[in-house]
């Protein structure tokens, strides 16, 4: 399952609906990654207190980085969405794309109308 950066501030956040459901994930086992850009996307607005409790987040979690697969999906993926006149934010579209190369298709989030747009893409939310 990869985790978007909605579902990374909510539970820096402490957001019962985040911190449950990355219990949900763990008890059952199921491995959770983020994409380096989640990481930037997080960190960016973070204040020097809060970098502790990321770090402590992100040491349970794969990073799955974007290679050249990933980048040619976004690409199809921003064509695709461009061509309906409804795309999505150039981070998102790696994201997804990220998502969909990985063997398990689903991102965690709470942006789910973005990410909807996607096809291929499994979009949860909590």
């Amino acid at each position: 399952m990869l985790l978007d950066t909605t579902f990374l501030i909510d539970l820096l956040d402490q957001l019962d609906a985040a911190e449950d459901a990355l219990a949900d994930l763990i008890e059952g086992e199921t491995p959770v990654a983020v994409s380096p850009l989640t990481v930037y996307e997080t960190g960016i607005g973070l204040r020097e207190s809060e970098y502790a409790r990321f770090d402590e987040i992100l040491a349970s979690m794969v990073v799955l980085p974007p290679g050249r697969t990933e980048s040619r999906r976004a690409l199809s993926i921003q064509r695709r969405l461009d061509g309906q006149g409804e795309p999505i934010g150039d981070i998102d579209s790696l994201i997804a794309a990220t998502a969909v190369e990985s063997a398990d298709s689903r991102v965690l989030t709470r942006n789910v109308e973005e990410f909807a747009r996607v096809a291929d893409l499994d979009v949860e939310t909590y």
